[in-house]
Parts: C-alpha cells; structure tokens; sequence
C-alpha cells in the first residue's frame, strides 16, 4: 500500500519549514529556519537534506525563507518560486543558480504541483496543492481571508495545512503596537481561530486530515484554539482528524492511499 507522509518540522511566526513525503519524491516546503535546525529535523526523519527532490517557496517574509541563503550554497537542489517573489529573495539570497521560476503547474511523473494566489501583504504569495493519484494535498499559511480560491483548494484536500494565527482578543489585548495588530487583523495579514475554523466548518471536508499551523507564538495558545473550535463547531463531533504544528517541534501524518 502506498502512503503519503507530512511532516511540518517548523510552524510559527518564527520559522517554518514542512516536509511532504509523496509519489516516491521528498518536497520542502519554505526554508524559514536554520540549515543547522534543518539537517538535525531530517536526520531525526533518517533523511539527509540531499535526499530533497525540490524546495517550494510560498513568498518572500523571513520566517519562510532565512535558511535559503545558507541551504542555496550548500546543495544544488531546485528552489521553485514566483518570479515576483524572486525579485525580492535575490536582495538575501546571493547563490541563484538552482532558482526555477513557477509559472505553470508541474509534474514529479505522477506528482502534479500547483499553486493559487493567497491574501497576504507579500509580493505574489501562494499556497500549495499536490496532487498525486487520487489524493490531493494543500498547504494554506500566511493569508487574511479566505478567498474562493483558498474555498477551492480546502475544498478538495484529504491533508490540509491551514494557518490558525492568532486569536482575536489576545491580539487585540496584547502587547504589539497598533499598526501591527491592524495589519496582522487585515484582508491581507493572517488567519485567525476563528477565520480558520469557519472555513473549516463551512467546507466539504469530511473524515480528512487536517495541520493547524503558524500559531503566533505571542497571541495563540492551544487552549483557546480548542475553545474556539469547540465553540464553533458545537456538541457535533469535528468531520475530520485535527493536529497542532509547534514552533519547533516535528509534527507528523502518514497516509495510506
């Protein structure tokens, strides 16, 4: 039996890095954290970063893409990204020889790679869909709403990473200054408990498997995230399987397909 394996080795606004095990190939998805934190997550998974058939770059904000600089120069691995987005990663990242620009789905054989526009104040940011089969995996971080094409993708995912960013009124009690509540608050900031768990509730997803990823580290915590859930979805029983990535803690699925 074949199986798709997800391990999100890093999920906060700090650092993030997943890893997708699927078709037969190993896809990073974002490089935000150290190549020396890297090495010893993948090692913990008995892989070496050289066994990555490719790395996926979802748009250019530090905690996605810190690790790029040291990772380029270190292995002759392809970096797929938007070209708007690339533009922005070269003012960090010297070593560009193993960018590929992503215009257009690709193929790994049987594995389909595509990406749709999400709301977030970055330069063309993206989410991820990979296809392989009949199984459909999306990868959704980083986004203030939930568009149609976020609906579309959650929509037909049987393992889904969805930001679950903050809760509403430890942000708006907390500490940060105005400007960044507003724009963390905004269409194009991030997803918060409650965002995240309507587009949950109102989604076909039945009996899948699901990543609540991304939490704020200053403005989330487990406990209200469940609460929010639970108040949301009611005395029913949640329709799918729910994980919590951790900032720095691997957080793993395996899927037989």
């Amino acid at each position: 039996m074949k199986s798709v394996e997800l391990s999100v080795l890093a999920s906060s606004s700090s650092g993030n890095s997943t890893l997708l095990r699927i078709g037969g190939y190993n896809f990073l998805i974002d490089v935000g954290v150290s190549c020396f934190y890297l090495k010893k997550a993948l090692e913990s998974l008995y892989l070496r970063i050289g066994d990555i058939d490719a790395v996926f770059i979802t748009h250019e904000h530090t905690d996605h893409v810190k690790g790029l600089e040291v990772f380029m120069k270190n292995y002759n691995i392809p970096v797929f990204i938007r070209e708007k987005c690339l533009y922005e990663v070269s003012r960090k990242v010297s070593c560009r020889n193993c960018f590929q620009i992503l215009n257009d789905d690709i193929k790994f054989n049987d594995v389909k790679v595509s990406f749709f526009p999400t709301s977030h104040d970055a330069i063309d940011p993206i989410g991820y869909e990979f296809s392989y089969k009949d199984f459909c995996f999306s990868y959704i971080t980083d986004l203030g709403e939930v568009t149609s094409d976020v609906k579309y993708a959650i929509d037909k995912s049987d393992l889904l990473v969805l930001e679950s960013n903050h809760d509403i009124e430890m942000l708006k009690n907390g500490s940060y200054p105005y400007y960044l509540k507003k724009r963390i608050l905004s269409s194009n900031g991030h997803l918060s408990n409650k965002d995240a768990a309507f587009a949950l509730l109102n989604s076909k997803i039945k009996k899948r498997n699901i990543v609540l990823g991304h939490l704020s580290e200053k403005n989330n915590c487990i406990e209200l995230l469940k609460k929010t859930y639970r108040e949301i979805f009611g005395k029913s029983k949640l329709p799918f399987k729910i994980k919590i990535a951790k900032p720095r803690e691997i957080v793993g699925l395996k899927i037989n397909i």
